[in-house]
């Protein structure tokens, strides 16, 4: 286990991952959004948090699904630790194209995250196809009472 994962499992105030796979298609994003807002109500979110996540969840949802390989599944892990939650949002694409900057869903996370980044892992190097595309951002919330 990485540092960064036990983190996430110790420690006052943190509460383990949730992690959720779907298949990479459109008519999951109810699913992943009501189990992001059901996770910040969870952690105490304020209504305007749990919004701000919930579009935040969608936006990164929605770009990985537009250029997904066919049959792909995608993973979407909510972190709250220490006063911040991270969301991490991967799946497997047929080009390896991560986000532009200039794109509006890249826009609206930027302006409602204070981290955001996005990478690709390639299996093969030698292969321009199947590469999986990595989403993580992550905003820092109020204290919460207990934690």
């Amino acid at each position: 286990m990485h540092r960064e994962e036990l983190a996430e499992w110790a420690g006052p105030g943190a509460a383990g991952p949730v992690e959720l796979r779907v298949p990479a298609h459109a008519r999951h994003l109810a699913t992943l959004r009501m189990v992001a807002r059901d996770f910040g109500g969870r952690e105490g979110f304020t209504d305007n948090e749990l919004t701000d996540l919930t579009v935040a969840v969608d936006a990164a949802c929605t770009c990985l699904i537009r250029w997904s390989a066919p049959g792909a599944m995608l993973t979407c892990r909510l972190v709250f630790a220490f006063g911040r939650l991270t969301v991490s949002v991967s799946t497997t694409t047929l080009e390896g194209r991560v986000p532009s900057p200039h794109a509006l869903g890249w826009r609206v996370l930027d302006t409602m995250t204070d981290t955001l980044s996005a990478w690709r892992y390639e299996h093969d190097p030698q292969r321009s196809v199947d590469r999986v595309v990595h989403i993580r951002f992550a905003k820092r919330f109020a204290a919460r009472a207990g934690g």
